[in-house]
């Protein structure tokens, strides 16, 4: 049922309009005088005019409502001869709540033009500071150290001081120029990453227009890093145990080189590893989620081998926390310093050693290529794969993180049995190879290269064929 309109008659208009009373819900009443003026009606009781009013026609019609103030503020009369005057205005062309509209606009285009203004004073060491106390630097596992060391040795120094709405794409460029100058490709392409997200962060707080680094890619930075591929044969295995114990390099390294090799992990997750990390009962090493590259904490079955090895570790290390500790044995060591290690004795022989450093600049060069820490762990996992160990299985013990979505929701099967299998045969052909007859088992391994398909006995035929089990200890001495 339509409503009453507001009378014609001003004081009959007047007493209508004190009459009507607030519902559950805002109503309009119409003016019976002035086509689209109204009142309000609020549940509050408060009343309101109003002018509805449209410009333009066709799709460019565009339906306002003018507010013209409380009543009984503005009165009838009042109400009435304002809305004549912007019915006026607007058959002239004029658009009051456009207009209005736009002004607010620009106020508030005004506002963040002088917000960045004063902003674009704050200086990258400024932008830094603040990057590193938001959640993207501190949720790293290292609570942002590292990024802190790489931004105070190759960015700050070069344009911490310039105020961030001066920055350029040549600023970018001039920081990771200077870091490819010393060789270190994926230095520079990493550092590059960090600045681009740290403008980025700048950007969606309003603190400048545009990232300095948006048109660039990690393409533009040095060359495209070749993934490593590096791995040690079995024979190049042998070589390294014996240059190892041939080496003046300290035991602990040597043991830790070794272990890596037969446990697949990360040189890091060994460099920080805690004794109270094994269950030596249940021959086992729980490496937490928060040391590791997936997240995901792993449990590493301990072969015989393995076992034999964290024995002499302990005799050397167990009285601190830390199987690896640093020089300060309340910490770990550093992993760089475990990586320097087998750097420093693998240098071309055209490069001068570091001043301080070994003397033995090639005592555990093998094979062709320069290794790295990290093509230990390739070359257990490998040795896996020669061994008939499935890929889905390898790649668990490496901790790989699951690719697929759908693999990862619908398939939960721990593979727990099979990479126990998968440790142990890999301890088991090292051991071979290290040992007394490793050097009949490698004979034997390149023999069977030749062998018709048919008669081959492959590399696990061989291991245990080869293999002598030791005595079966359940922890450390």
């Amino acid at each position: 049922m339509a409503r009453e309109k507001i009378p014609e008659h001003t004081e009959r208009a007047a007493t209508f309009c004190r009459s009507a009373k607030p519902e559950e819900k805002q109503y309009e009443l119409i003016d019976s005088k002035i086509p689209g003026l109204q009142l309000r009606v609020n549940p509050s009781g408060k009343k309101a005019w109003a002018l509805r009013y449209s410009v333009g026609s066709g799709e460019n019609l565009v339906k306002n409502r003018m507010p013209l103030g409380l009543f009984p503020e503005v009165s009838v009369t009042e109400a009435r001869k304002a809305a004549q005057q912007v019915k006026s205005d607007v058959a002239r062309g004029a658009d009051p709540v456009g207009e209005r509209k736009a002004e607010a606009e620009q106020k508030v285009e005004e506002a963040k033009a002088k917000a960045l203004e004063e902003a674009s004073r704050v200086t990258v060491n400024d932008l830094f500071e603040r990057w590193m106390r938001s959640d993207e630097p501190m949720g790293h596992k290292d609570q942002g150290k590292e990024l802190l060391r790489r931004f105070n040795k190759d960015v700050l120094p070069l344009i911490g001081n310039k105020e961030i709405n001066s920055i350029t794409q040549a600023d970018i460029l001039c920081v990771t120029d200077n870091i490819l100058s010393r060789g270190v490709n994926r230095m520079a392409q990493a550092i590059f990453s960090d600045m681009k997200q740290m403008f980025t962060f700048a950007v969606v707080r309003l603190l400048i227009k545009e990232n300095p680094a948006a048109n660039l890619t990690k393409e533009n930075i040095g060359k495209t890093a070749k993934p490593r591929d590096r791995v040690l044969s079995p024979r190049e295995i042998r070589q390294l145990d014996q240059a190892l114990h041939a080496s003046s390099l300290n035991r602990v390294t040597h043991l830790i080189y070794m272990l890596q090799i037969s446990m697949t992990c990360r040189i890091n997750e060994l460099c920080q590893a805690e004794w109270s990390e094994f269950d030596w009962s249940k021959r086992a090493w729980t490496i937490p989620g928060k040391r590791t590259k997936s997240g995901r904490s792993i449990t590493v079955n301990l072969s015989a081998y393995s076992i034999g090895l964290f024995e002499e570790l302990r005799a050397l290390t167990g009285h601190t926390a830390f199987c690896y500790p640093g020089q300060d044995e309340t910490k770990p060591i550093n992993r760089k310093a475990a990586t320097n290690h087998a750097r420093d004795r693998q240098l071309p022989a055209s490069k001068e050693r570091a001043s301080g450093r070994t003397i033995q600049t090639q005592s555990l060069a093998v094979g062709g290529e320069r290794w790295k820490t990290h093509d230990l762990r390739r070359s257990g996992s490998t040795l896996m794969q020669q061994l008939g160990i499935p890929t889905e299985v390898s790649e668990r013990c490496l901790n790989h993180a699951e690719g697929k979505k759908t693999k990862i929701t619908y398939h939960h099967y721990n593979y727990e049995k099979e990479m126990k299998r998968a440790w142990y045969l890999l301890s088991e052909t090292l051991s071979v190879i290290t040992g007394p007859d490793g050097e009949a088992f490698l004979k034997e391994i390149e023999k069977d290269r030749w062998r018709e398909p048919d008669e081959e006995i492959g590399m696990l035929g061989l291991v245990k064929k080869f293999y002598k089990k030791p005595d079966e200890r359940s922890y450390p001495a």
